[in-house]
């Protein structure tokens, strides 16, 4: 399974205006509830999102989504095999991608993440040091638990303890045998949906630049 198939795609940018001027009773400058001090520092980028859900009646599914900077496919098959896809920005400009499945031999993932990033962590001197301390100490006070007696074990409890009076029966709600209606019968349903929406975005200037250079740089 190749990452390069990733069949989604982050959005391109549908327009950029200057943040709309709005004040509060102080005469700050709010965009979307949000006190902006220099907001000649930022603008309003708009993206067109995306999503969508397919479902039948025997567990197949299918769905996804993508805005700005993530997106993700995932389907499920009648097998219960289910395969997926995803991409997002890191903050270091790197786009991250992984494609997965998972099916009865259990959960697979590849991503584009370079190889040394992939290995397992290794433990430092003193983290192994510390757990070293810790099952000691773990170990000994087991020890001494076994040696002393729980003085709430049944054997030593005195005869004659309270008892506390039998509880009056509780009322059963009892729920009629469910029976389809006629509307219900016949072949599993399903259904599907998809649709667009426009997003707004505040975006710092010089954040944005940033970003972008770091993209142009670790993306090659």
């Amino acid at each position: 399974m190749k990452c390069s198939r990733l069949i989604v795609l982050l959005l391109s940018m549908t327009g950029e205006n200057p943040l709309p001027e709005s004040r509060n009773e102080k005469g700050e400058f709010v965009y979307m509830g949000r006190v902006i001090d220099r907001p000649e520092d930022y603008v309003e980028e708009h993206y067109d999102a995306h999503q969508y859900h397919g479902q039948d009646g025997l567990g197949q599914f299918a769905y996804g989504y993508k805005d700005w900077n993530q997106g993700k496919n995932e389907k499920k098959d009648q097998s219960g095999t289910v395969t997926g896809t995803y991409k997002y920005v890191q903050p270091t400009g790197r786009d991250f991608i992984a494609t997965y499945y998972a099916d009865r031999t259990g959960f697979h993932v590849e991503d584009n993440r370079p190889d040394h990033e992939k290995s397992p962590p290794t433990k430092t001197p003193a983290v192994r040091q510390a757990e070293e301390e810790h099952f000691k100490l773990w170990g000994e006070l087991a020890a001494a638990a076994g040696r002393n007696p729980d003085p709430f074990a049944p054997e030593y409890q005195q005869e004659g303890r309270y008892e506390p009076p039998p509880q009056p029966n509780e009322y059963v709600h009892q729920e009629p045998p469910y029976v389809p209606g006629p509307d219900e019968q016949g072949e599993p349903k399903g259904f599907f949906y998809a649709f667009d929406y426009n997003v707004p975005l505040l975006r710092n200037k010089q954040e944005r630049a940033e970003l972008e250079q770091l993209r142009a740089n670790n993306n090659n």
